[in-house]
C-alpha cells in the first residue's frame, strides 16, 4: 500500500500493488469515507485519518484498478481485508479514484504572535503553509487548536485580522469543532482547499499556556502550575528536575533554570495537582512536549508544592571588541539585547561574566563608554554578586528605583580569554565553561542535588574539589553557601550523606559560621 502525488508518503491518491503491480483504489465518493480512510492511514503508521478524498483529488492514476471497497468498519488491519468486488473486479473508472490525507501529514502553527501559544492559525498540507478562514470561528474551535500544541485551554478565539492577514492559500473553510477533539482533523471541515481568495477571515486563538510560575518574584520565578482542563494544577517537588526546568524557563521565555525549590519558597497552592510528572532531556521548546512521568509511590500534598526560579535573562555577550572576550557588555532579556549601565558594574560582577562566558579571568574594565555607546535604551539593573557565581543571571539584582542612566555610559569589560595551560575547566549552570587558576581556593559548588542551589556541598582546595565533613556543619553555614552562590536564603542543611557519598577527598576545615558572613572563606 501508498500513497502517492500528495508530496509526502502520508498523503496522496491510494495505490495497491498486487501480482508485483501497482494499481489504483476507486469506490463511489458515498462509499468512501473516514472508516476507508482510517484503514489506510493506521496501515501506513500515519497516524489518523484527516480526511478521506474521493474523485481524483491527487490526480487519476492510470494502469490497473486493484480494489473497489464498498465497505469498511475501520477495524481492519489491510485495506484488502474491507469488502471489495475482488482483486481487478470494480465498476467503477479512474475518475473515481480515492485518496487519503493523514494526521502526521498535516502540521499546524500559529504565528505573528508574541510567543508558541499565541498567532494566526496556520496549517500546512502537501508542504505549503496555508491559512484558516471562518467568519464564524469560536471557542470550541479555539480550544482544539490549544490542546493539539499543547498549549492549554483557549484564552480567546479572533476572527479577521488580529495577528495580521496570512498570505498564499487558504487551506481550510468553516470549521465546527464540539471542543474535545484531539486534533482539528477530527472536527467537521466542509471546507477543505485549497482555496484562493482574500484573508479577511483569516482566524487566530490566544491559548493559556500549559505552564506559568505563580509567585512574589514575577514572571521568571515561582511556583509551578500546569494548564489541567480549565484549571491549573500544582506539580509535586519529587516530580521536578533540572531538565524539566530548564524547559519550563525556555517556554516562559526566561534564560537558564538556577534552581528547584520547595513550597516554602513560593507557598502552596490551591486545587488540582497533577498526576504524575514529566520526563525531559532539556532541549524541548515546550513542556506538553516532554514525555510523561507515572506517579511515585506516594501521595503528593500542597505542602510539596514546587517552584523553580530561572534567570530573567536569556543571554549576555561582548560586542565591539577584538574578540569575544573583550567589548560592551550586552545583556538580553525576553528577545531584546541592550547594553548595560556602566551605574553599579563592578569587578566582581565583571569576573561572573567572563567565567560565564569561558573568558577566563578579568584583565582591565575600561572606562564607561569605551566600546562605543550602543543604540536604544540602556539595561540599569544593577547586580549585586560576590564574585563566585557560575552565571551573571545568579546574581541579585536591583532593577527599580535606579537613577536614569545617561547616555553613552554603557559597561565595558577584557577578560583574558579561553581557558589557558595554568587554568582548569568546569561547568557552570549555564553550561558554558568556566576558567579556575590551578591552585584557587576559593570555589564553592552543589553537586548531585535537583538544581544548582541544592546539594552535597563541594569546596575547590589545593587544586581540588573535595567534601565537607559534616561535623559541626548547621543551618549557619548552609546560610552563608547559598548567599555565597546567589540562591538565596538557606531552607535546610542535610547530614548523613543526603545527597550521596561522593568520591575523592574531604575537607575537615569548613563550617564555624556565624551565618552573616558573605562567603565560607569568611567564617
Amino acid at each position: 500500500l501508498r500513497l502517492v502525488d500528495g508530496g509526502s508518503r502520508c498523503t496522496g491518491r491510494v495505490e495497491v500493488k498486487h501480482e508485483g503491480q501497482w494499481g489504483s483504489v476507486c469506490t463511489y465518493d458515498f462509499l468512501w469515507g473516514v472508516h476507508a480512510a482510517s484503514v489506510v492511514c493506521r496501515q501506513l503508521g500515519c497516524g489518523t485519518v484527516a480526511r478521506a478524498t474521493p474523485h481524483t483529488r491527487f490526480g487519476a492514476g492510470a494502469g490497473r484498478i486493484w480494489l473497489q471497497p464498498y465497505s469498511c468498519q475501520g477495524t481492519e488491519a489491510a485495506l484488502q481485508d474491507c469488502l471489495h468486488y475482488g482483486w481487478g473486479q470494480h465498476l467503477c473508472d479512474h475518475d473515481m479514484d480515492v485518496g487519503v490525507t493523514c494526521s502526521d501529514a498535516v502540521e499546524i502553527r500559529l504565528v505573528n504572535g508574541t510567543g508558541l501559544c499565541e498567532g494566526r492559525v496556520e496549517v500546512k498540507i502537501q508542504g505549503q503553509w496555508g491559512t484558516v478562514a471562518d467568519d464564524s470561528w469560536d471557542m470550541e474551535d479555539a480550544e482544539v487548536v490549544c490542546q493539539q500544541l499543547g498549549c492549554g485551554s483557549a484564552k480567546s478565539a479572533h476572527i479577521s485580522t488580529r495577528f495580521g492577514q496570512g498570505s498564499g492559500p487558504i487551506h481550510l473553510a468553516r470549521i465546527d469543532c464540539r471542543g474535545d477533539e484531539l486534533s482539528l482533523w477530527e472536527c467537521t471541515i466542509p471546507g477543505w482547499g485549497p482555496y484562493k481568495g482574500y484573508h479577511f477571515w483569516d482566524v487566530g486563538v490566544r491559548c493559556h499556556g500549559f505552564v506559568r510560575l505563580v509567585g512574589e518574584d514575577g514572571a521568571c520565578s515561582g511556583r509551578v502550575e500546569v494548564r489541567q482542563g480549565r484549571e491549573w494544577a500544582t506539580l509535586c517537588t519529587a516530580h521536578m528536575d533540572i531538565n524539566t526546568a530548564h524547559v519550563i524557563c525556555k517556554e516562559l521565555g526566561c534564560g537558564a533554570a538556577l534552581a528547584v525549590t520547595s513550597a516554602d519558597q513560593f507557598g502552596s497552592g490551591a486545587g488540582p495537582i497533577w498526576d504524575g510528572g514529566f520526563e525531559c532531556a532539556g532541549n524541548e521548546s515546550l513542556l506538553s512536549a516532554c514525555a510523561r512521568k507515572q506517579p511515585h509511590g506516594q501521595g503528593c500534598t500542597h505542602a510539596n508544592d514546587t517552584g523553580i526560579i530561572c534567570s530573567p535573562y536569556t543571554d549576555f555577550r561582548l560586542v565591539n571588541g577584538s574578540t569575544a572576550c573583550a567589548g560592551r557588555v550586552e545583556m538580553q532579556l525576553r528577545g531584546t539585547w541592550r547594553s548595560l549601565c556602566d551605574t553599579g558594574w563592578d569587578q566582581r560582577d565583571a569576573q561572573v561574566l567572563c567565567h560565564q562566558l569561558g573568558c577566563g579571568f578579568v584583565t582591565s574594565m575600561p572606562r564607561a563608554g569605551f566600546y562605543g555607546a550602543g543604540s536604544g535604551a540602556l539595561w540599569q539593573d544593577t547586580f549585586h554578586c560576590s564574585g563566585m557565581e557560575s552565571h551573571l543571571g545568579a546574581c541579585p539584582a536591583t532593577a527599580l528605583g535606579i537613577p536614569a542612566c545617561p547616555a553613552g555610559n554603557t559597561a565595558a569589560l577584557n577578560c583574558s580569554g579561553a581557558c589557558g595551560a595554568d587554568s582548569i575547566s568546569h561547568r557552570g549552570a549555564s553550561g558554558r565553561g568556566l576558567c579556575s587558576t590551578r591552585g584557587e581556593s576559593r570555589h564553592v559548588r552543589l553537586e548531585s542535588g535537583p538544581g544548582r542551589c541544592a546539594g552535597r556541598v563541594e569546596l575547590y582546595v589545593q587544586g581540588a574539589w573535595r567534601r565537607v565533613c559534616e561535623d559541626h556543619w548547621d543551618l549557619r553555614d548552609a546560610a552563608v553557601v547559598c548567599r555565597q552562590l546567589g540562591c538565596g536564603r538557606a531552607l535546610a542543611a542535610p547530614r548523613s550523606a543526603h545527597y550521596g557519598r561522593g568520591s575523592g577527598p574531604v575537607w575537615l576545615g569548613a563550617g564555624g559560621c556565624l551565618g552573616s558572613e558573605a562567603t565560607l572563606w569568611d567564617c
